[in-house]
């Protein structure tokens, strides 16, 4: 299985002037709102990302962070020694809604926005609780980058599909996946599960090649894109199952849900290919050729198969996220079971999510949740039956 999530961002948002917002937890040093001048840090820019939605990214960090509309009206306010006292007094006084919900909810969004870095006054202090909610939302996994020069790997051959209508190539590229998966489900369903062999080392080598491609497909529709890919590595998805990653963080700044579905596929589509050929050349061999084909097309289609699986933070999952153009579905989930586990204050983004979504957030945050501990177990059985039979010497 393969893993090649965008690394997470920090996501807030200002309510709309007016919302019925109550603050669910006063910061402990309040001192600020009346004293501090706020700016965004100079490495901080104003972007746009899915659906035009603003963005800012910061340089220094690399670190995205989604606001709403109606914040980037609040952050317009800043600079010149203003104060968060300042910019309440100013949208109370231009808007028609109730002066103490226009501040709970200016107040709320610069104390979300400083503790996301990118005001240039520090952030907070978190408590426990706000920690754990911190965590649920970005759910970052270890990483171990192996390089971060890909774009210089797959520059030639961008340069050759790049000269190919988009259209054109795209199409090309779906019609082989489909006739991929139609030839190895063939090939399955008439020659049935081979047997482990001696040559089933072999078969797992070249996985392990594949995996690299996989991988390389993210990235090349990244670069078609001008998205840059940050690095490349192996990152250990749910702590215990090491995978590989292509960091595309920067496909935040992609505006259209299409290119994003189609980066997000771009590795399983490769896996589809692949899988084609290894049944093709299983029905039209024999000997060893016959026996490697046979078991990797069943790693193939068995890792297709899980990297599809939209509980895991895996390929399927960012491709449905992105075709229904959300961003952190998964850390939306996480964050309301922690909330009501907890108590833990909900960010302001997603404190006007009507009850119905709410419950919809938590079941199949507690679906994925149950799943993944299911999965870790599996996974450390599989672990300890590895060193206990001697594999690792």
């Amino acid at each position: 299985m393969r893993s090649t999530a965008a690394a997470p961002s920090e996501t807030t948002g200002a309510p709309a002037h007016g919302a019925a917002v109550s603050p669910e937890r006063d910061p402990v040093d309040t001192a600020w709102l009346e004293t501090e001048p706020l700016a965004l840090k100079e490495s901080v820019e104003q972007t746009t990302g899915l659906d035009g939605r603003p963005l800012l990214f910061d340089a220094e960090t690399g670190k995205y962070v989604a606001i709403s509309r109606a914040g980037t009206v609040v952050l317009g306010q800043l600079g010149e020694g203003t104060t968060a006292r300042d910019v309440v007094r100013r949208l109370s006084a231009a808007s028609s809604a109730d002066p103490a919900r226009v501040e709970t909810s200016v107040i709320r969004f610069l104390t979300e926005v400083r503790q996301a870095g990118v005001l240039t006054l520090e952030p907070q202090e978190q408590n426990r609780r706000e920690r754990v909610m911190k965590y649920s939302l970005r759910q970052k996994m270890p990483r171990m980058a192996l390089t971060r020069s890909v774009h210089v790997l797959l520059g030639p051959v961008a340069k050759v599909v790049g000269a190919v209508p988009v259209a054109v190539s795209v199409t090309l590229w779906i019609l082989l996946a489909l006739g991929g998966v139609t030839v190895a489900g063939y090939t399955l369903a008439t020659q049935g599960v081979s047997s482990i062999t001696a040559w089933s080392a072999l078969a797992a080598v070249l996985l392990v090649a594949q995996v690299a491609v996989h991988e390389l497909a993210h990235a090349l529709v990244c670069q078609m894109l001008r998205v840059p890919v940050r690095e490349a590595g192996i990152t250990l998805m749910l702590y215990v199952m090491p995978v590989a990653y292509v960091d595309r963080t920067d496909a935040y700044r992609v505006q259209g849900r299409a290119p994003r579905v189609l980066i997000a596929l771009a590795g399983p589509m490769s896996d589809a290919i692949w899988a084609g050929v290894s049944a093709l050349v299983h029905l039209n061999s024999d000997g060893a050729a016959h026996q490697v084909t046979g078991t990797l097309l069943q790693f193939q289609l068995l890792l297709m198969i899980v990297n599809l699986n939209p509980l895991l933070p895996s390929d399927g999952y960012h491709a449905i996220e992105s075709a229904v153009g959300s961003v952190n579905i998964r850390g939306r989930s996480f964050a309301f079971l922690v909330h009501l586990l907890t108590r833990a204050p909900l960010p302001s983004h997603l404190l006007a999510t009507s009850r119905g979504k709410r419950v919809g957030y938590c079941v199949f945050g507690a679906v994925c949740a149950v799943y993944g501990v299911l999965l870790v177990g599996l996974v450390l059985m599989w672990w300890w039956h590895m060193i206990e039979g001697g594999f690792f010497g």
